[in-house]
């Protein structure tokens, strides 16, 4: 009988158990309510500047759980956001969330569509729509969008990104000072990034190119020294061979130029620049005509 009764002990124990941990079993749910707080400082002009940020609050949506939850935000500049572009947080996992001034400044930009120099328009102060999205991530179906508030005086500015550059230095332009006085010289002798990779650090560009050619490349226009990338540190070039119509060499933070010494005939010549590995750079050079 002992032993009989020590065996339904442990098994209403283990019942019990399996009963406690159902009972903790999280059970998502779909939040109906979600809360964006209207900004403290609403009616005030606001000057979106590089570097600061807009500061958002919002309620945490009940999911049934304690879930992490991603937010983000919408921009508009109708209350109705028939057009809006979505901005991420800098603390995506918090209900105080913080975003980049530049980040709502492109979002404006685009929203108008300003995508150059020549198209911005330097707007007044307007008025801007903001509405916070929640959701659990990877988890389809749990988007929960807020109220929509304002911030009634933002002036933005022009933050369209660009395709970065950097520029020829050498025998082909000349041997020209690579300073901002010279600027306007520089212009054509830049390679740039493609529309659609910008931030990649990869710059192409197809000049003509004089035989026997001997450059390097600058990041910035700040003098002879500082921003000087070529075939080693030191000031002395070093000779190279195209192989059929191509060429390629490692590149390092220096003012050692590359020296094309196969290439005979005057010609185009298309330039690949790869600098998106630190300390990985390399120079692609061929013919093209």
């Amino acid at each position: 009988m002992k032993k009989i009764s020590m065996f339904l002990a442990c098994l209403t124990a283990i019942v019990g158990l399996s009963s406690c941990s159902q009972d903790r079993d999280p059970v998502l749910q779909i939040p109906t309510k979600f809360v964006l707080n209207t900004p403290a400082l609403q009616n005030q002009y606001y000057q979106l500047e590089e570097g600061n940020t807009i500061e958002l609050t919002c309620s945490q949506p009940d999911y049934g759980y304690s879930a992490i939850v991603q937010y983000s935000v919408e921009v508009s500049l109708t209350e109705n956001f028939a057009e809006y572009e979505t901005v991420e947080s800098s603390t995506p996992t918090q209900t105080r969330m913080v975003y980049k001034d530049e980040d709502v400044a492109m979002a404006l930009c685009k929203l108008h569509g300003f995508d150059s120099d020549e198209t911005y328009q330097d707007l007044p102060a307007e008025k801007v729509y903001f509405r916070a999205v929640a959701q659990l991530d990877g988890i389809e179906g749990t988007m929960i969008k807020s109220n929509v508030v304002s911030l009634n005086k933002v002036k933005f500015y022009f933050a369209v990104p660009q395709p970065g550059y950097i520029y020829l230095v050498g025998s082909p332009e000349g041997w020209s000072g690579p300073t901002e006085a010279n600027a306007e010289h520089y212009a054509p002798w830049r390679l740039f990034e493609a529309e659609d990779a910008i931030g990649s650090k990869i710059y192409t560009g197809t000049f003509e190119i004089d035989e026997n050619p001997t450059f390097r490349f600058y990041t910035a226009l700040t003098g002879w020294d500082d921003d000087s990338y070529g075939s080693q540190e030191p000031d002395n070039s070093m000779d190279f061979e195209l192989v059929g119509n191509t060429g390629m060499a490692s590149m390092v933070k220096g003012k050692g130029s590359f020296h094309w010494i196969n290439w005979t005939e005057k010609g185009q010549m298309k330039i690949v620049v790869d600098m998106s590995i630190p300390n990985q750079y390399t120079v692609t050079v061929s013919r093209v005509d």
